[in-house]
């Protein structure tokens, strides 16, 4: 008898702590406001989900970003380790007047995951070290559908890496992400996109499908000339065997020396594959259309460039490559960098695409390409889960979502304790958008997740029941 109660017991135990961890990955913290916002920093490791833009009108900016302006989430000591999904929304006006180093919205990050974020017209003026809009330094996390715009001044010589995006990247995938952002240093490791990329503990940092449009410009004209190099329209300094794959620069770039229209420094074992740069490219040592240095063979260990131009005519400069290896890199004209059949090898099927309107008429990605009603319905190219409407809700709400393929779908409702409440789809469809009507009417208040299951992908949001 105390046997059976024994293993009972077990048992109830082991299905609490399924039930725990199954409520755990479901669960994300709202954040509609600034003091949310910074009120992260309190659990660096939640999972959290921004509910509406945040601008200068929103609750709490004037406490978060008056006097030396916003205090970026995390530190060197405790990094953001968390998830932070933007949910399609904006932060716009961060503002940051701080002599400190590790300065964005997040100021350090390790086994991070921020997705589908816009930092717009944001203000960071700073003399210290390892500055982005969104982050200062992140290692060995995933980042995707990103962006910011605005300017990002930096006065103090000899400090490093300096991004309009991102400072450092240590490991860890970059993807579908951009940036606006006029950087201006007096300092070194500086690019559009991110200051630094290398790798981190033996793995690669991959940075995929980006792209900047911002100018770079390294004030240059005093004092040693090693404070006053690695400077690219996209990165700065690149290598650690890790890739950068699928990208471009279109910003005007000056600095001393090292400069590149879209890598400043290449060194080894790292790869440049698939991307390009248009951007006028000023310097007076080791400047290049492309890349500024590219460092010499070492053995087996060398910086590789294939299938990646730039633009001869908009660059003013003679040269692809300003000191090193010039293979993989071709020069062009305008009006062959505008033209598909100089691509070779390049996806213009699920990646790159060319529209008129857009870029002046040089490559740019499929994500990029206006929709217009008079091309017809547009398919979706993945599988999204949106935020239901209204939230919070009594009794009913609508719940929508894309599917990008033909597959079976099962979407179904959860309360906090992890308990199915229903099954709302359970059936096969074509690509395309849905919608339904769900009434908690027979419920109790309080917060439900539901989850969107296809393809081998899980989605799951909350909402919020009021009677």
């Amino acid at each position: 008898m105390n046997k059976k109660i024994q293993a009972g017991t077990i048992l109830t135990l082991l299905a609490a702590f399924l039930l725990a961890g199954i409520t755990s990955s479901l669960a994300q913290t709202e954040i509609r406001d600034w003091n949310d916002l910074h009120n992260i920093r309190d659990n660096l490791g939640s999972s959290y989900i921004l509910m509406n833009d945040l601008d200068e009108d929103s609750p709490g900016y004037a406490n978060r970003n008056s006097n030396e302006g916003w205090l970026p989430i995390g530190t060197v000591d405790t990094p953001f380790g968390g998830t932070f999904d933007g949910n399609g929304y904006t932060i716009s006006g961060l503002t940051i007047d701080r002599a400190t180093s590790y300065n964005g919205l997040f100021g350090d990050a390790v086994d991070a995951t921020v997705r589908n974020l816009g930092i717009v017209n944001a203000n960071i003026s700073t003399s210290g070290a390892w500055n982005g809009v969104l982050f200062g330094r992140v290692t060995a996390s995933t980042i995707q559908n990103v962006y910011s715009t605005g300017v990002l001044v930096q006065d103090e010589q000899a400090n490093f890496h300096h991004g309009g995006l991102i400072g450092q990247i240590r490991g860890g995938r970059l993807m579908k992400s951009w940036s606006a952002v006029n950087v201006t240093t007096i300092g070194r490791l500086v690019g559009g996109l991110i200051g630094t990329v290398t790798s981190f503990d033996g793995s690669p940092a991959v940075v995929e499908e980006t792209y900047a449009t911002g100018d770079v410009t390294n004030l240059a004209d005093v004092g040693d000339v090693a404070l006053y190099r690695w400077v690219g329209g996209l990165v700065g300094q690149f290598g650690g065997s890790s890739i950068i794959r699928n990208s471009y620069a279109t910003g005007a770039v000056t600095s001393h020396s090292h400069v590149g229209g879209l890598v400043g420094y290449h060194w080894r074992g790292s790869l440049i594959e698939n991307s390009y740069s248009i951007g006028a490219v000023t310097g007076q040592l080791d400047a290049g259309g492309l890349v500024g240095h590219r460092d010499p063979d070492q053995g087996d260990v060398i910086g590789i460039v294939t299938n990646s131009y730039w633009n001869s005519e908009t660059a003013g400069l003679s040269d692809g490559v300003g000191f090193g290896k010039t293979e993989g890199v071709s020069a062009k004209t305008a009006a062959e960098m505008k033209t598909q059949a100089t691509y070779s090898g390049w996806d213009f099927q699920s990646i790159w695409a060319f529209d008129e309107s857009v870029n002046d008429g040089y490559p740019i990605f499929l994500f990029q390409v206006p929709t217009s009603s008079e091309a017809g319905p547009q398919l979706p190219r993945e599988l999204v889960l949106n935020q239901n409407y209204p939230n919070p809700f009594n009794p009913s709400t609508v719940i929508s979502y894309q599917v990008a393929a033909e597959q079976h779908v099962h979407l179904s409702v959860y309360d906090v304790t992890g308990r199915l409440i229903a099954v709302l789809v359970d059936q096969q469809q074509s690509p395309g958008d849905y919608q339904l009507n769900w009434d908690a009417g027979q419920l109790s208040s309080g917060v439900y997740f539901y989850r969107l299951e296809a393809g081998g992908h899980t989605l799951t949001r909350n909402m919020t029941f009021v009677k």
